[in-house]
């Protein structure tokens, strides 16, 4: 492929197969991603329409995308039951195998994940007369093995068996021409390391096979040694025509004379040196073009290679023809309009416009080259070798430390990572401590602390002491290799303005050589009628030969192959440097949707905020009875400590700081160490209100117990069992009353935590202070709980989830600098939603929305057709909201890749990323822009002066070799274009508050 137009014409081959969902081309990389419905077109099919199409096509790589389904059968009552429920499930178009068992009346089923689905499968049980429902997928993993070793098909027959013995295989398959057996098994049960094993001890050698995939680099240096070569053989066999025909007439011209004097079968000498090394040139190094062109007009088409093969063999057939009639007409005279009068040759324009075009077909491919140079580091992240650490005995012991390959890990393994070496794949720290340089990944400079139960991600440093590490996920499921298919999915994917960019390519080959032709022709047509004066021709040149020069100028100067280079050079490399900065783009359409944002919405808990709430204030209007801060935490706590509400957590942290500070106080009931809270029981939880219970005197300072036995001395009888129930039917609480048994008032009191509501349901009057201070707190963008003792209103917590360091700074910039509008969305209540709106400058908020009104919210916005709509979430909660806008943006997700909603994924909790995001798009689009003016901007102003709009007025003619020059550099131009975003730098840091809360 040269340029886009055979990369559309690939696309469109493939394409009209049935049974093919998808097609990507890349023309960089020349590699083609298909998925296709292997039952309905086999896979050498679709290589025989890519040569059907005049290209040549191997298979790189095929994985089939399967899945494992577990099904429950019941009514089988022999084994020729279990026969007849394989034999329906294997009927079923995609199911690979089919396993059932008898004793479990169960079946697994390995299928195509998107051929059929779990309910297709139950209703074919169903119709061979079994009861069937589905129990869920199974992960299955693949595993090709190198087989050495098997000269028959009772070798291979040997080898299957070997391979299915291993518990955790699903199946498996030998090709015994190919040495290579592929096997599916389930990760948690075997692993690479037993399959390699299990043919070892068949007798036969193995190896891990190493799939061939896309490597930007080795392809590229690959394809930059053939253009360098083909380049340097050209320049060679041209040099000496160059001389002859253009030099050595005007520096020497009685050598010339000389050399244009001597004959050989009556053909003059220089004529004949010229024809000998032009040939090579013409048929030798340019053979890749004719053959290109061969293809692609048989194919219907026209590309770039169309173009430089007519041009060329104009230029070399006319010459040919000129030293023929030369020799058969000696003395026809010249200038005349007549093919007779041709004494001129043309192989010099042949030779360096081929020569030419290979020179900028090099310099292209060396410069592309570099832009698959952050894919190529992100490959080479992943170290070779682990060290194992295998254990044994009935203690578990460490028995053995190997090294191993990295692709034989498995998961569950432990593996040790030293100090300065890279982590082998992703898993759990299982003991010690260390710093782990994250960098490459995250583009966060400082190295994270890592302590057992920490995340481990592959490819980064150990900048510490040696860790030991428990293996979660390998080969294909690790962060690294996700993040690699991310990227190179983006580099493969088109935007809507490459799309167009293929289309004007695809009809502008045939207006070239039309054009052409009709330049030749109204040049040749005004010369014959006498239209100029013949003071125009250039010595030694005929009207035709006049003509045939302006024709071939603009044949050659006018090629598209810029255009095609356009987009996906400026993606590749602008989507390694996104890479580089810990952004993961998942679309170039995405980029394209990116510059046209106008509005970015945001949302509050865990995107704005850390969304780790903590206990900023806590108010006791009971502290003359005896009670304090540090008695109420830790009511409210041992309450709290049996909810899994966040608010709760941030009353239990804060009380456990308070008990183990107070711990020593006064004497009689010391806490025990660690921060240890009162005992509490018969938990009553409402949900959206709040959380009761009974809590324990015992473990409270002697000092504050009599004031807390008389709160629940003076409580109504009947007033803490019906508040138990609150929120629930009257005839529950009332039977909550009748058997909730009265503790001794000495020893335990009721003790509620929650909003106003379930404070109205204790019968707790809030005094007017405590509601100015709730108004107060929710001003500040805080939320409070009250706390009551015996139905008595106490206390009240203020509780705020923190607002990021950078996010004021990063809405400032992204409001000021950028010119967008910011919008903030929460589940949080209006007054807090407000206050924390109006800390970071935002003027429009919604609060109190479910994910359902978030989405509302993002079509609202996009129907005031003000432009683009942004979403930044967390890509959790967030993810319909994510979609539903025209760019999601998950932040802090950048370990989990998969993530369909999103179509950014920052590696970082970080909210500037959110600003490097939207300014490096504009910068990639603006670059696209900019490499298409230099693709055009050739064809716009050479045009007309190849085609001699210019010449009466300066008498100037474009050589084709010159116009080859120009041809060939608006493709260099166009890819160093794309590489000037290597230089590429992120924006200002913006401000950031640090905040310290003393206690």
């Amino acid at each position: 492929m040269q340029c886009s137009c055979c990369a559309v014409a690939v696309e469109q081959a493939v394409s009209a197969l049935c049974g093919v969902r998808r097609v990507g081309v890349f023309l960089l990389g020349e590699t083609a991603d298909v998925v296709v419905d292997p039952s309905r077109t086999p896979l050498p099919a679709v290589l025989a329409a890519i040569e059907g199409a005049g290209f040549t096509a191997e298979l790189l790589s095929s994985t089939a995308e399967t899945a494992a389904v577990k099904l429950s059968v019941g009514g089988m009552a022999c084994s020729s039951c279990a026969g007849a429920v394989e034999a329906a499930l294997c009927a079923v178009p995609g199911v690979v195998g089919a396993t059932v068992s008898l004793t479990l009346e169960q079946a697994e089923v390995q299928c195509g994940a998107w051929l059929c689905t779990p309910e297709q499968l139950a209703a074919a049980v169903e119709a061979a007369g079994f009861e069937a429902s589905v129990l869920g997928r199974e992960e299955v993993n693949l595993q090709r093995i190198r087989v050495g070793g098997m000269t028959c098909a009772s070798c291979a027959g040997t080898v299957e068996r070997a391979l299915r013995k291993v518990p955790g295989v699903l199946d498996a398959g030998v090709n015994l021409l190919a040495g290579i057996a592929e096997v599916r098994y389930d990760p948690d049960l075997t692993g690479p390391r037993h399959l390699l094993e299990a043919v070892h001890a068949a007798g036969f050698d193995a190896e891990p096979y190493q799939e061939q995939r896309l490597d930007l680099l080795e392809a590229g240096r690959a394809e930059t040694a053939r253009w360098r070569r083909q380049c340097l053989i050209a320049a060679a066999l041209t040099l000496p025509v160059f001389l002859s025909s253009m030099v050595l007439p005007m520096a020497w011209p009685a050598a010339a004379a000389w050399l244009a004097g001597r004959t050989l079968l009556g053909f003059h000498a220089d004529q004949l040196l010229r024809l000998g090394f032009a040939t090579p040139v013409q048929f030798w190094c340019g053979w890749r073009f004719h053959r290109g062109a061969w293809l692609a007009l048989r194919g219907g088409r026209a590309n770039m290679d169309v173009l430089v093969s007519l041009g060329t063999n104009a230029a070399y057939l006319y010459s040919l023809i000129a030293i023929v009639a030369r020799r058969l007409t000696p003395h026809s005279p010249s200038g005349s309009g007549g093919m007779g009068g041709m004494g001129e040759d043309f192989f010099e324009t042949a030779a360096m416009l081929i020569t030419l075009v290979l020179l900028g077909k090099y310099l292209e491919s060396a410069a592309k080259r570099r832009t698959g140079e952050a894919i190529g580091r992100l490959c080479q992240l992943a170290p070779p070798t682990a060290l194992l650490l295998e254990t044994g005995g009935h203690d578990g012991a460490l028995q053995l430390e190997r090294e191993v390959p990295t692709s034989l890990l498995h998961r569950g393994d432990l593996v040790k990572v030293l100090p300065g070496a890279r982590v082998p794949t992703d898993g759990t720290v299982e003991e010690g401590q260390s710093h782990v340089d994250e960098s490459m990944l995250t583009g966060e400079s400082v190295p994270v602390a890592k302590v057992p139960g920490d995340s481990l991600i592959g490819g980064t440093v150990n900048a510490g002491g040696p860790l030991r590490m428990r293996v979660a996920r390998v080969g294909a499921d690790t962060a690294l290799a996700q993040i690699v298919r991310l990227v190179e999915a983006a580099q493969m994917s088109k935007a809507p303005i490459q799309a167009l960019a293929d289309q004007v390519s695809a009809v502008f080959v045939p207006v070239v050589v039309a054009l052409a032709l009709g330049t030749f022709g109204a040049w040749y047509a005004a010369g014959s009628a006498g239209w100029y004066p013949a003071s125009w021709l250039p010595q030694g040149h005929t009207v035709f030969l006049f003509s045939l020069l302006f024709g071939i100028s603009v044949l050659v100067i006018a090629c598209p192959c810029a255009l095609g280079l356009a987009t996906p050079t400026a993606v590749m490399v602008g989507t390694g440097v996104a890479a580089a900065h810990g952004i993961l783009i998942k679309g170039v359409d995405a980029l394209e949707r990116a510059c046209r944002v106008r509005t970015v919405v945001f949302d509050k808990t865990g995107t704005l905020t850390a969304g780790k709430p903590a206990v900023v204030d806590c108010r006791v209007w009971a502290g003359s009875a005896g009670i304090g801060v540090a008695e109420v935490a830790a009511l409210a706590a041992a309450v709290e400590d049996n909810s899994e509400h966040p608010l709760g957590a941030a009353v239990v942290r804060f009380a456990r700081a308070l008990t183990a500070q107070h711990a020593g106080g006064d004497g009689s009931a010391q806490p025990p160490a660690g921060g240890a809270l009162p005992a509490c029981r018969d938990v009553a939880v409402t949900v959206g209100q709040g959380i009761a219970g009974w809590v324990a005197l015992s473990s409270l300072p002697s000092g504050s117990r009599p004031a807390l036995a008389a709160l629940q001395a003076a409580a109504p009888a009947a007033a803490i069992p019906a508040a138990a129930a609150a929120g629930s039917d009257t005839g529950a609480a009332e039977e909550a009353a009748s058997t909730q048994p009265a503790p001794p008032p000495a020893e335990e009191v009721w003790v509620a935590v929650g909003s106003r509501r379930l404070m109205a349901a204790e019968g707790a009057v809030v005094p007017p202070a405590a509601e100015a201070y709730l108004q107060e707190m929710e001003t500040l963008g805080r939320t409070c709980v009250l706390v009551s003792v015996g139905g008595a209103a106490v206390a009240a917590v203020a509780i705020q989830d923190p607002l990021k360091p950078e996010a004021r700074g990063v809405v400032a910039a992204l409001q000021q600098g950028m010119g967008l509008r910011c919008v903030m969305l929460t589940g949080d209540n209006w007054r807090t939603a407000r206050a924390v709106a109006r800390q970071l400058g935002i003027e429009e908020v919604t609060a109190e929305v479910l994910p359902a009104g978030k989405v509302a919210k993002i079509k609202e916005l996009q129907g005031r057709g003000e432009g683009g709509v942004a979403m930044v979430g967390d890509g959790v909660n967030d993810s319909p909201a994510l979609a539903q806008a025209d760019v999601g943006i998950a932040v802090g997700s950048g370990t989990d890749v998969a993530i369909e909603a999103a179509d950014y994924v920052l590696m970082r909790s970080d909210l500037e990323d959110v600003l490097v995001s939207l300014d490096l798009s504009r910068c990639i689009f603006a670059r696209i822009r900019l490499n298409y003016v230099w693709a055009l901007g050739y064809n716009a102003l050479m045009v007309p002066v190849a085609a001699g709009v210019f010449f009466p007025l300066a008498r100037m003619q474009l050589p084709p070799w010159v116009a080859g020059a120009c041809m060939a550099f608006s493709s260099v131009s166009v890819v160093l274009s794309s590489l000037a975003l290597r230089r590429y730098r992120r924006p200002p840091p913006v401000l950031r508050e640090m905040s310290v809360i003393v206690r």
